[in-house]
């Protein structure tokens, strides 16, 4: 397994498109975060200096979503590359076992997104101190309990919306099929939050963006997306597991 992994990691950073990819989205995701945080006056109607800290980080963290999105555009297309190009051939005549070779795949992106996701998390942490520093405002302290769930909370979207990337795509073999359906997930609750309280009681529990914005604290108290840690925790590795059962199966029999 360790030398699929590293074989799987060549495969990425060989290409001089991949390691700017990466370097683009993590500039790109800064700025972006940076800019939702100085605009609170046009975006919000507020003067930053009227927000709390808290509202100052979270707005800053929204770079994140745009992480989010940029990762999952770049792991389905990393892995339809091999579809598209036919090397998939060669990959599976060098490891023959499906499940390994999906394993590895998974292994590989879960731990570029969580290395991505930590980088970019911490880098717009900084930014949000720089930010209250320029406006002369008490520092963000991870000894805050809210500010340090917050920000660990942050950190697992990009990650899971990766390796739920990974199963979509090895599943419908080309790139629009995994992004489409991640993009569909992610941006689900907001469609669901149009219809009635009682659709969004059947429906938004079971979103993993509510598991997310749970473990971030980011949930409003008695909302539908609030829910208990284990609970957010077990919904995340319930969709993870299931797409990647699913994926694996249709991967295993199918012929190329």
């Amino acid at each position: 397994m360790k030398n699929i992994i590293q074989a799987e990691l060549k495969k990425i950073f060989f290409l001089r498109f991949s390691r700017v990819y990466l370097l683009l989205t993590i500039g790109i995701s800064l700025l972006a975060g940076f800019i939702f945080s100085i605009t609170t006056n046009v975006t919000q109607g507020r003067a930053i200096t009227d927000l709390s800290v808290m509202e100052i980080v979270s707005a800053n963290m929204l770079g994140i979503d745009l992480a989010s999105i940029l990762l999952i555009t770049f792991t389905a297309l990393s892995i339809s590359r091999e579809f598209t190009a036919e090397t998939i051939y060669t990959s599976l005549a060098a490891v023959p076992d499906r499940k390994k070779f999906f394993i590895g795949k998974y292994v590989t992106f879960f731990l570029l997104s969580i290395a991505v996701s930590i980088l970019i998390v911490a880098l717009i942490y900084l930014s949000s101190q720089i930010i209250l520093m320029m406006n002369n405002m008490a520092a963000a302290s991870l000894a805050d309990a809210d500010i340090r769930q917050f920000v660990l909370g942050v950190v697992l979207m990009p990650v899971f919306y990766c390796l739920l990337t990974v199963a979509a795509t090895i599943f419908f073999k080309n790139s629009g099929g995994g992004i489409a359906f991640s993009i569909i997930v992610m941006v689900m609750p907001a469609l669901i939050n149009m219809f009635s309280d009682t659709v969004q009681k059947v429906l938004l529990p079971v979103m993993p963006q509510s598991a997310i914005h749970s473990l971030s604290g980011s949930a409003a108290e008695g909302s539908f997306e609030a829910l208990g840690t284990f609970t957010s925790i077990g919904l995340l590795l319930l969709w993870l597991v299931v797409t990647s059962i699913i994926s694996t199966l249709t991967f295993q029999k199918r012929d190329f």
